[in-house]
């Protein structure tokens, strides 16, 4: 997974009684720095729905990668229709005795749209809040591979998929209920396309 991590701090210390100048015998006066803006339901929803992306990946992978795993693990990162779809796909991969090699990599992933209108009872379908996510996957270190360990990866595969994940909440305000409902995906041959 990525995670980009930036540490920085700075310390120092004083004798009591040394001067920090040597004209004055005081410390200069430190303004406090404001806090960070506290973020809104929508910046929250965003960060909790991109952040759920290399959960999701990482999951399937998993599914794929180890069939002794149960498919029903899917509900953790997602819910209908993407959870049918997945599970029946994985479902039908392992029944042919094809195996995945190699893990997917997220390489970008941001929030295209936020709608946080939270109607689960309506009809006929529940509104319920979503942030859609474009993510750009590397699949270059993916293979399929059959029963007598050949390749079922078409060559000149593009080394990237597109993928638009509406991300859902059926639980909202709970931020741990965030889960992708839709992952249509795209192949291309760079993140830019």
């Amino acid at each position: 997974m990525l995670l980009a991590l930036t540490a920085s701090g700075c310390s120092s210390s004083s004798d009591p009684g040394s001067s920090s100048s040597p004209t004055s015998g005081t410390a200069p006066s430190q303004t406090p720095s404001p806090s960070p803006p506290t973020p809104g339901p929508v910046e929250e929803a965003q960060a909790l729905a991109i952040a759920l992306v290399p959960d999701y990946l990482e999951t399937i992978d998993d599914l794929y990668l180890d069939p002794s795993l149960p498919l029903d693990g899917i509900h953790q990162v997602a819910v209908a229709p993407e959870a049918t779809a997945q599970a029946t796909a994985i479902g039908k991969f392992r029944s042919q005795g094809y195996r995945q090699t190699g893990r997917s990599q997220l390489v970008t992933a941001s929030a295209a749209s936020t709608d946080l209108s939270n109607s689960p009872a309506a009809s006929p379908s529940p509104v319920l809040p979503t942030v859609v996510v474009t993510a750009c996957v590397d699949v270059g270190e993916v293979d399929a591979i059959d029963a007598s360990g050949s390749s079922i990866v078409p060559s000149g595969r593009p080394r990237y998929l597109i993928q638009q994940l509406t991300v859902v909440n059926p639980n909202y305000p709970d931020t741990s209920s965030w889960r992708v409902s839709e992952a249509p995906n795209r192949q291309a041959q760079s993140c830019d396309e």
